[in-house]
């Protein structure tokens, strides 16, 4: 038989489903520190193809795996929906969703206010403009 190197998550009954066609699967049982990084892998992997889909059923289909992803990301942590529920709500309330599809290019701040000291420490994420 021929090897394919996998190192991710995989559903829990796809191992099965594999060998039940004849293919031989190597399975490490991961601590929880283990767990929660390749659970993060796992929601990356899934969120880009959601980016490459197209179609709506194939985009439908990915969304549902990046919940599953964040419902074993939510149980890992012991973090339950009605607080998420909550924290979206009440971000939603202070500032709003993503609806009105505002996306920003520059954003200039005033010396020592919050937007400069949030930029400033993440200059790989906000490079400053310096011309």
């Amino acid at each position: 038989m021929r090897k394919f190197v996998q190192n991710k998550l995989w559903r829990d009954k796809a191992p099965e489903l594999m060998e039940n066609t004849g293919s031989k699967i190597h399975i490490k049982e991961l601590s929880d520190t283990e767990y929660k990084a390749v659970l993060i892998d796992k929601l990356f992997e899934e969120v880009a193809e959601i980016k490459a889909a197209a179609e709506k059923e194939e985009i439908t289909e990915e969304i549902a795996d990046v919940l599953e992803v964040i419902d074993a990301i939510c149980k890992i942590n012991n973090i339950n929906y009605s607080d998420i529920k909550n924290c979206k709500q009440e971000k939603f309330s202070s500032r709003g969703g993503f609806y009105n599809r505002k996306y920003v290019t520059i954003a200039e701040h005033k010396p020592n206010s919050f937007g400069e000291e949030y930029c400033l420490n993440q200059p790989e994420k906000y490079p400053e403009v310096t011309n």
